[in-house]
């Protein structure tokens, strides 16, 4: 029941209480007329005492009935302590995916509590340890969140993940293309051991040790391999044993695999052949060899076109053509070139290598017209280098272009999982780190997959509901209330997850 004013023509209100039937509005007492404000406050009091006296005879009782003075409320909500405010959906929700990947298999909970605080709350294992208390109510000492590392590492947790993964993504469509790159993580330090190495480093911190980290995900973006190196390794020397590692482990057959140029050498398209792989890869355009270039060049620069020329040793180069690539690389190319004329007339500022730089002597540089001219020969070209003669240039530009789910793969791992910076000096603790990275990792894609929102819109979602726990101080009773949600995505996701609450 609710109070209704109705206005009438001479300005004066009716009020009544009216109750909703169904669509209808249905009066049930009529209070009278107001001709004044007086009048108006004294019928809406009389309307609000019917409905609580409606109330109380139906037998609902209401915490703020009128019957107690204010004074009396303060006293009685005075023996209630609001004690914490949890993220009990948020870790329900994400527990309900850790669960469909077997990964409870484990059978270590504070293994699982790491992963999932890993996803919700990135961030070291000491403030680790004060989130898991803080908001979700789970109590671990910091060096047990170090034994439990090290337990990961000596029992094999990240293969144990791999198998699991595997198992859950042959249960959907046939993986038949495994799509391989490689990243690096930096440590906030200047100091080198034999695992930690400065590198080449795709951070830009050259000067600080760092890992280089490998990653092989499925064409759904489920990670199936990680492994991690150290930071002076040569990136195109990991691909072919990891790759082998992962094929040999899940018995995996008739698969492509797909990477960038910086990946793959002649030795390794080589080793590749030897292992009967099929392949596609980035071509480098500007290392053809002359009659092979004149013939790329002369492709009809038209959006769509595709060309396929003969590479040699049963293998292809496909080349592409498309108007926006060539927009975006003469905008490079003209970038570059004004890049070029400040260092020419600035000569102190020349510190590094310039794309369309080269020296003449000791001393003097000069713009490098011959490759600012193959440049605007190449733009809007883009080749792939492929053994998979069975598929068609449209496949093979497909299955390439398909390449970001690897590197969304690591996006999510360094942004939304905060991989790096890595403070573990111990190569036992760094590699359960990452297996904890992995975990966070696979949870993620199969949410985003199962609700179509990214995990950041999914955490947003499910922080509008939160658990409240209330003691009682007299008898140190105490009971848990979560908050109501009138957002219908947060109650798809709930359901999604098979929890009930606010659904």
């Amino acid at each position: 029941m609710f109070i209704r004013k109705i206005k009438s023509r001479n300005g004066n209100q009716q009020i009544q209480v009216v109750q909703k039937v169904g669509r209808d509005n249905r009066v049930v007492k009529h209070l009278g007329t107001a001709r004044n404000e007086l009048e108006l406050k004294q019928l809406i009091d009389l309307a609000s005492n019917f409905i609580e006296g409606k109330r109380i005879e139906s037998g609902k009782l209401s915490l703020f009935d009128n019957r107690y003075s204010q004074s009396e409320m303060r006293q009685i909500l005075s023996r209630f302590h609001i004690l914490k405010v949890l993220d009990s959906v948020k870790f329900d929700f994400l527990n309900h995916f850790y669960h469909l990947l077997n990964f409870d298999g484990l059978k270590d909970d504070c293994f699982r509590d790491l992963v999932i605080a890993r996803i919700i709350f990135p961030a070291s294992k000491a403030k680790t340890r004060d989130f898991l208390e803080s908001k979700l109510d789970k109590r671990y000492s910091l060096s047990g969140l170090y034994r439990c590392l090290e337990k990961s590492y000596c029992l094999g947790y990240q293969n144990i993940l791999e198998d699991k993964v595997t198992t859950f993504a042959q249960s959907g469509p046939t993986i038949s293309v495994l799509f391989f790159d490689v990243t690096t993580l930096y440590y906030e330090s200047f100091a080198e051991d034999d695992f930690r190495k400065c590198g080449f480093s795709k951070d830009n911190k050259a000067n600080q040790p760092q890992l280089i980290v490998t990653l092989t995900v499925t064409a759904d973006g489920f990670p199936l391999h990680l492994r991690v190196f150290p930071g002076n390794k040569f990136e195109g020397h990991l691909m072919l044993p990891c790759i082998k590692t992962t094929i040999e482990n899940h018995h995996l057959k008739d698969l492509v695999v797909v990477a960038d140029s910086a990946m793959v050498s002649k030795a390794n398209m080589e080793e590749l052949e030897k292992n009967n792989l099929s392949y596609i890869v980035g071509a480098r355009l500007g290392n053809l060899p002359h009659s092979l270039w004149t013939q790329v060049i002369s492709v009809a620069k038209i959006d769509g076109t595709l060309e396929r020329f003969s590479f040699g040793n049963d293998r292809f180069l496909i080349v592409s053509y498309n108007s926006k690539r060539a927009s975006k690389d003469k905008s490079d190319r003209e970038k570059q070139i004004k890049r070029a004329a400040f260092v020419l007339s600035h000569p102190a500022v020349v510190g590094r290598r310039y794309k369309f730089l080269r020296k003449t002597d000791k001393e003097k540089w000069e713009l490098d017209r011959t490759n600012i001219q193959k440049a605007k020969e190449m733009e809007g070209l883009k080749g792939y280098v492929t053994n998979a003669a069975n598929l068609t240039n449209e496949e093979i530009v497909e299955k390439y272009s398909s390449l970001w789910q690897v590197e969304k793969s690591f996006r999510i791992s360094k942004s939304d999982l905060k991989a790096r910076p890595i403070f573990h000096t111990v190569r036992e603790k760094i590699e359960a780190h990452l297996a904890i990275v992995f975990a966070g990792l696979a949870m993620i894609k199969l949410v985003e997959k199962t609700s179509s929102h990214s995990i950041q819109k999914v955490l947003w979602l499910l922080d509008q509901m939160k658990e409240v726990i209330i003691e009682d101080a007299v008898n140190r009773e105490r009971i848990s209330k979560y908050s109501e949600i009138q957002n219908q995505e947060t109650k798809d996701l709930l359901k999604i997850a098979k929890l009930g609450w606010g659904t």
